[in-house]
């Protein structure tokens, strides 16, 4: 009896450990596919329409959250890694776009790992919503396409929304689409690559969700960049090749398509190894993003009032 028991605890506890394993720190990629990312493909859509692309990126970080750095960043370890939330503005002399748009306050609190929250930052934000001529998002997570949907100005903000038939579709349950605000909008159709303003071009990425794109911008002055969303939650996805555990994608259910993330992030690593020049923007790393501002490719605030 002894030895049964014995048996079975040990088969349990085998189990057990694989699955932890499997959850946390396996790492191996897919065994086919690859997922484009041209660069000359993108110059050439990017000047497709006439035009400078824009002269400067501003940023704002709505709110700050705490998580174990192996939860986003698979077979590393236990420390804790801040994530922020952010929201992006590619200015022009006469025009301006929003990349992503955070969430709003009472949603944010929803999150047991948040730690700070910049309510000034969410006005500034919905200022550039309403000023901006274009909005699109990464995907369809509150935390990028929250501050739109949740915004007390979404009828006038909406239809300078260019979200996909995807992103449009699966709306996540942090926020509802008010009655009525979705009647004629018409969700963006593109497969591969798309110009949607000079110098910017959205590239179709589905993968973390169906609707994921990662957008590519070529400024006036010829510096180039990459928002990848949550492609790359972290600049480590990208230069260690370690997208988010598995862990994420089963119990937290961030994550549509592990297999092909990891497609995209071997892509995004090949691309940035051949045009060291190009300027990766991480979903959520604020490091980088800190980085960034230091070498002066990113602005701090909105300027828009």
């Amino acid at each position: 009896m002894k030895r049964i028991v014995l048996g079975s605890t040990l088969v349990l506890a085998l189990a057990l450990a694989a699955a932890f394993y499997w959850l946390f720190y396996d790492n191996r990629p897919p065994e086919d596919g690859t997922f484009p990312l041209d660069i000359a493909a993108l110059r050439q859509e990017a000047a497709r329409m006439p035009g400078a692309g824009p002269d400067s990126i501003e940023v704002e970080t709505l709110y700050w959250v705490t998580v174990p750095r192996i939860a986003l960043v698979t077979g590393t370890d236990w420390s804790d890694l801040i994530f922020v939330r952010n929201s992006y503005r590619l200015v022009w002399p006469d025009s301006s776009l929003i990349i992503d748009t955070g969430s709003d306050e009472p949603t944010a609190q929803h999150d047991p790992r948040l730690t700070r929250y910049d309510a000034a930052a969410w006005q500034r934000v919905q200022a550039g919503l309403l000023a901006a001529n274009t909005i699109v998002v990464t995907h369809e997570h509150c935390d990028h396409i929250g501050g739109l949907l949740q915004s007390p100005h979404l009828a006038a903000i909406l239809p300078k929304a260019m979200l996909n038939e995807e992103q449009f579709t699966n709306i996540p349950e942090c926020t509802v689409w008010p009655d009525g605000s979705r009647e004629g909008f018409v969700p963006l159709k593109y497969e591969g690559i798309k110009a949607i303003a000079p110098g910017v071009v959205l590239i179709r990425a589905p993968g973390h969700t169906p609707g994921s794109q990662m957008v590519y911008v070529r400024q006036a002055d010829g510096r180039e960049f990459l928002f990848a969303g949550d492609a790359a939650s972290s600049l480590d996805n990208v230069r260690l090749i370690r997208p988010r555990s598995r862990y994420v994608m089963v119990f937290g259910g961030h994550e549509d398509d592990r297999d092909e993330v990891f497609r995209q992030t071997i892509a995004i690593k090949q691309l940035m190894e051949a045009n060291p020049g190009l300027a990766l923007v991480p979903g959520h790393d604020e490091a980088a993003l800190l980085d960034l501002e230091k070498q002066g490719l990113l602005k701090r605030g909105f300027s828009v009032r």
